[in-house]
């Protein structure tokens, strides 16, 4: 990023934030705050009020995953009657998150639900949920609205998952940029933008036909 800006070339970021301000011509990212508590509200219909609970977190060095996290926080300590009991940093990664839910099914094999900070991680618990045959008896929830997680919904197999807007804010990074290249300005009121994310069930899942996330 200060390479490019000393070099003179402008920098619009698409779905990658970074916190230092004033270096990009601009930020269009995902609200990844809304996005989570969006989920964790949906999660609490599927698994309920009572039960025991874990969380699969991506990569601790990805201001994302405590984002997210967070945002899961902030509505399920609302809900007195579920627990969690266990939470492990699976790094956004299918295989791990697959071998952490077998260590945390070993450890609580009565938890009810995992939710989860990124639908490749999700995806990986389900497999590992199918080889215990406990699918049935646990909701998994995701986030990024991968086609994966999209087809893992309409098999009745994965809760949600919340859908990044990349699309749409991808096509918005052009505009601002083709304006700044023509005005020296972007039209837009702050360098970062944040984009609300999108609830995706069994109910809309239709809807949605791949390719329309990036993932992330």
């Amino acid at each position: 990023m200060k390479k490019a800006i000393a070099a003179k070339i402008p920098v619009l970021l698409v779905n990658a934030e970074i916190n230092q301000e004033g270096l990009a011509t601009a930020q269009l990212v995902s609200n990844n705050a809304q996005g989570a508590a969006l989920g964790a509200q949906q999660w609490v219909k599927d698994v309920g009020q009572k039960g025991n609970y874990a969380e699969l977190v991506g990569a601790p060095s990805d201001n994302n995953a405590a984002t997210r996290s967070n945002g899961y926080s902030s509505v399920l300590s609302q809900v007195p009657g579920l627990k969690k009991v266990d939470s492990q940093v699976a790094n956004w990664n299918r295989t791990q998150g697959h071998d952490k839910t077998q260590s945390i099914l070993q450890a609580h094999p009565d938890i009810t639900g995992i939710i989860s900070g990124n639908d490749e991680m999700a995806l990986g618990a389900i497999a590992a949920l199918k080889t215990a045959g406990k699918l049935s008896g646990v909701k998994v929830g995701g986030f990024d609205g991968s086609p994966d997680a999209v087809a893992a919904i309409k098999a009745g197999e994965l809760q949600y998952t919340v859908l990044q807007p990349v699309a749409t804010f991808a096509k918005k990074a052009v505009d601002e940029a083709d304006s700044f290249l023509k005005t020296g300005k972007t039209g837009a009121a702050t360098e970062k933008q944040l984009l609300d994310c999108i609830l995706i069930t069994k109910a809309n899942a239709g809807k949605f036909v791949a390719p329309f996330s990036l993932g992330g």
